[in-house]
């Protein structure tokens, strides 16, 4: 990453006698795939991302900030240049503003209880969004409301849309989480096709939920409950330490759909690193379905690290596995070799494999941080 801090001299224009910091930071990547299927980067490909982060204290104790993010690539012979996000901020100790790609209130402080399908709270990709946080104590709550879609271009609503709320609540032996979102007036319909380009995971239900936990001889119980005005779910969920090994079990009890339920036990001592993972939960369909994977990691030493896992694919006829090394060159560099495949004849290749997310196909990639 490299900074630069500019002096009054230099930002008279901009701040008067304040100081004002300037950082950019950036990566980019080089690689080579060699499948061809729907979706994937077949053949050589190159992206990368250049952030800045402009921050500027006032005289009244408020900060103004300014960050933005640019990417760049060249897959499958298509060159694109085009903003990636963008964040105007207010700020003070204990309070925020925040207008831009930012994440809406619920989905910034909701916590559930294993996988429920009531809590299907809109969650941002790339949206404009107006959000205020607020810290109070032990209280830390926030509020926003949906501007535009994820082009930056104006919906067809002339006034703020889906106000959403959410708070999170550290009160001593317990923790709380509450999340709230209204239903969506125009701006649902707009995102899903009528102008623009949409986001799956945006949801114009009215939802609200309320979760709590509290740690009981090592354990860390969670509850919480929540209701998207058709449906409702009842979830618990625990997690236990024991030694390298952590625990973790979910039960989620649905009111129009079977009960979902899921087990997960990771385990990490020294260079080996091991995660696996079954679930029989309710889909985005109401259809409950099964899913699982066993995926590892295995430090060598001298920066090399190689991995593998084993997934069957939720929903889906077939299964996906992987195996891949990567490589530390120092300074920010790292070079990626992996192997990934997916039985299924309606995987696309835009579906990444694993933890990792790495390709279908063989990938050989360089790629830099700076």
């Amino acid at each position: 990453m490299k900074s630069i801090l500019l002096t009054t001299t230099a930002l008279v224009a901009f701040a008067g006698a304040a100081v004002a910091e300037v950082t950019f930071s950036g990566e980019a990547s080089l690689g080579y795939n060699d499948d061809n299927r729907q979706g994937n980067t077949d053949g050589f490909y190159w992206d990368g991302e250049l952030a800045a982060a402009l921050t500027q204290e006032l005289d009244n104790g408020v900060t103004a900030g300014v960050e933005f993010t640019v990417d760049f690539s060249d897959t499958n012979l298509g060159d694109n240049l085009e903003s990636a996000g963008y964040i105007l901020s207010l700020t003070t100790e204990n309070a925020g503003l925040f207008f831009g790609d930012v994440g809406f209130a619920a989905e910034k402080h909701w916590v559930a209880a294993g996988s429920m399908f009531a809590d299907g709270f809109s969650e941002a990709d790339g949206e404009t969004a107006l959000r205020g946080d607020i810290v109070y104590g032990a209280v830390d709550a926030s509020i926003s409301y949906v501007l535009a879609n994820n082009d930056g271009v104006l919906t067809q609503v002339n006034d703020l849309d889906q106000l959403s709320l959410g708070l999170t609540a550290d009160l001593g032996n317990f923790s709380i989480a509450a999340a709230y979102q209204a239903d969506s007036n125009e701006a649902a319909n707009f995102y899903n096709g009528l102008g623009g380009a949409d986001n799956g995971d945006f949801a114009n239900a009215e939802i609200y939920g309320i979760s709590a936990s509290t740690t009981v001889a090592g354990a860390t119980i969670r509850l919480a409950y929540a209701d998207n005005s058709v449906r409702d779910s009842i979830g618990f969920s625990a997690s236990y330490p024991v030694g390298p090994v952590t625990l973790s079990a979910y039960y989620v009890i649905e009111s129009l759909d079977e009960d979902g339920f899921g087990l997960r036990a990771v385990y990490a001592d020294g260079p080996v690193s091991l995660t696996a993972n079954y679930e029989q939960r309710v889909n985005g369909a109401g259809i409950a379905v099964e899913r699982y994977n066993v995926e590892g990691a295995y430090d060598l030493g001298n920066g090399l690290v190689a991995r593998a896992g084993y997934l069957d694919r939720e929903n889906w006829t077939g299964d996906a596995y992987y195996v891949a090394g990567e490589y530390d060159l120092g300074g920010g560099a790292a070079l990626l070799v992996s192997y990934a495949e997916a039985n299924d004849a309606g995987f696309r290749g835009d579906d990444e494999v694993g933890a990792p997310e790495y390709q279908v196909g063989t990938t050989v990639e360089v790629s830099f941080k700076f």
